[in-house]
């Protein structure tokens, strides 16, 4: 028996199209977060929330993280709904990656000289990346 075997054809290609969309997704945050390393200002110390410029940059970066954030949510509801356990436990490490990258990126946001922190939301990015590509490439 495989892991998607109470899985509809039509829930696998859901799942499908929706993991194509987060693994782009992840991929635009990354270009994202680069474009905020090159080009956001930050002060030396303290919170990068009020002396960063130019803030629009920022705040796409996070609006677009937290819109990966439901993705990854809308991701495990469906593959609840459609029995699918390759993308059920693809999609949670993924959202455990998604979560851990938050994380790190508010973590550093409040503290912009903590170099862990930047550390910890790459790391995230890997992880969640890592397991939604997975599921994609993964046999059912």
């Amino acid at each position: 028996m495989t892991e998607n075997a109470g899985a509809t054809p039509e829930t696998t290609e859901r799942l499908r199209r929706l993991g194509l969309m987060m693994v782009g997704s992840l991929l635009i945050e990354f270009i994202g977060g680069i474009a905020v390393t090159f080009w956001v200002e930050t002060p030396e110390s303290g919170s990068g929330w009020s002396g960063s410029s130019p803030m629009w940059l920022v705040m796409a970066h996070v609006i677009w993280g937290t819109l990966i954030l439901l993705l990854g949510l809308w991701i495990l509801i469906v593959a609840r709904k459609g029995k699918s356990r390759t993308w059920l436990n693809m999609g949670a490490f993924g959202f455990v990656g998604i979560i851990i990258a938050f994380a790190g990126g508010n973590s550093f946001m409040s503290d912009v000289s903590s170099d862990a922190a930047s550390f910890i939301m790459a790391l995230g990015f890997a992880i969640a990346l890592f397991f939604y590509a997975f599921a994609l490439f993964k046999k059912a």
